[in-house]
């Protein structure tokens, strides 16, 4: 029989794994936003938050800097979103998916096998989704929900069930990510010219 200090030992540690989890989640589901699609005037506002400017500086990522220099949000908004456009959306720029990294076109078998890992772990892509499952943006937000359901496993006292999950993100990240995100961001950082879309590449890159 378990003394109650070793329950309390197990309970504290399981609580401390939830915690981290859940902050990994928080991260992932952040960068996911940066890429799937322009910043908007509440993204702006979450990313001005004190709290969160003084987490992504532990990072070496300063957005509050260059933000408390904003002078015209509109403006800012319209160079930004002109950024996005130029770099991932229009001709000549450089398009976040995997399909296209790895293999020169979009929807080819990193789409398929992606798609595919979503269902293994119950996510479906909508049939209207204007993003292939492939798409930068939407593995950073898969990677974020696989971290939450760790956090719930880990908050429900189920060990198992909690390294199943955070299994599954090494297993993503090694398969999908690690063969294509890093390259990625090199060609982002030399393409970028706003200095927003350059600590978004230190970011999505440090973490």
């Amino acid at each position: 029989r378990r003394s109650y200090s070793q329950i309390m030992t197990d309970i504290n540690k399981n609580s401390e794994q939830s915690s981290i989890a859940k902050s990994r989640e928080g991260v992932y589901h952040l960068i996911s936003k940066f890429f799937i699609k322009e910043v908007n005037p509440e993204f702006l506002l979450t990313l001005r938050n004190k709290e969160l400017i003084d987490s992504l500086n532990e990072l070496g990522v300063d957005f509050g800097k260059m933000l408390s220099n904003v002078s015209d949000e509109t403006k800012f908004l319209d160079e930004i979103a002109t950024e996005y456009a130029a770099l991932f959306i229009i001709a000549g720029g450089i398009p976040p998916y995997e399909s296209v990294r790895l293999k020169g076109m979009l929807c080819q078998e990193p789409e398929a096998e992606v798609r595919a890992f979503y269902k293994r772990c119950g996510l479906t892509v909508k049939e209207d989704c204007k993003i292939f499952s492939d798409h930068l943006g939407m593995e950073l937000e898969f990677m974020g929900y696989l971290a939450d359901k760790e956090a719930e496993a880990w908050n429900n006292n189920d060990e198992k069930t909690a390294d199943e999950w955070n299994n599954l993100q090494k297993e993503f990240f090694s398969e999908h990510l690690d063969k294509w995100a890093f390259t990625f961001l090199m060609d982002m950082d030399m393409c970028a010219f706003h200095p927003f879309y350059k600590e978004v590449v230190k970011l999505t890159r440090c973490f």
